[in-house]
């Protein structure tokens, strides 16, 4: 497995990308919105049909605008997520290029941080591990919404542009998870190899003990038997 290599400034830039990707079609989505409830109060003021024909015709416009109204709903929760993450790196970014870190040093430090102030690096970046996993789990909400979206809306493209940046960001949060569980990994490995080493040294002191006691059990044996042939009468005194 390849280690993963991780940009903190091409992922605030990917995310700054992405976000005007969003607050764009989030705009147009808003005025196909507006456009088609226009459309569906002048079908509403038609009074030849029946009214049951008119609900009929009617539906497939209501569903619509429902629907668009929820993709717009969570492309705005998604621009705000995703301006949280572009403020969490850009300061991640300025504080290592101040330390003279490289990204994994970075990490390292904040693990070793966490581990003065007893915490593990997940509660570190729990807050931020959080808010990548609702960006990703946003666009796939965004995806099975626009799929509801009919191709004539004329969104089509900036669906594509959108999808295009989002896509590429999910794969740089996924990939920012990962190293940060790789970390605590990494960790809770070598915590174990230190509780195993422990503990085996705890196993070895206490065989050397149990040995150095069968040691003087038997010599004492020894002694009693010796006693009994030579009648030192040694080991009977004080017992």
């Amino acid at each position: 497995m390849g280690t993963i290599v991780y940009d903190p400034a091409n992922h605030a830039e990917t995310a700054l990308t992405a976000a005007n990707a969003v607050r764009q079609t989030a705009q147009m989505v808003q005025a196909y919105t507006l456009q088609m409830q226009q459309y569906l109060n002048e079908l509403e003021n038609l009074k030849k049909l029946p009214q049951d024909a008119l609900n009929q015709t009617l539906k497939p416009y209501i569903d619509e605008i429902a629907t668009a109204q929820s993709l717009s709903q969570t492309l705005g929760i998604t621009l705000s997520q995703i301006h949280d993450l572009q403020n969490t790196f850009t300061v991640q970014f300025r504080q290592m290029v101040a330390m003279g870190l490289s990204p994994s040093q970075y990490m390292d430090r904040e693990m070793q941080i966490a581990q003065f102030r007893g915490q593990n690096i997940n509660s570190v970046y729990q807050n931020e591990v959080s808010t990548m996993q609702s960006v990703n789990d946003s666009y796939t909400r965004i995806r099975k919404l626009q799929e509801q979206i009919p191709a004539s809306s004329g969104l089509q493209q900036s669906f594509q542009t959108v999808n295009q940046h989002l896509n590429l960001l999910a794969g740089q949060n996924a990939q920012l998870i990962s190293l940060i569980a790789s970390h605590q990994a990494n960790d809770s490995a070598h915590q174990q190899d230190e509780n195993n080493a422990n503990a085996l040294a705890g196993e070895i002191i206490q065989k050397r003990r149990q040995d150095e006691a069968v040691k003087v059990q038997q010599l004492h044996q020894q002694l009693r038997e010796q006693e009994s042939t030579m009648g030192w009468g040694i080991m009977s005194q004080g017992h």
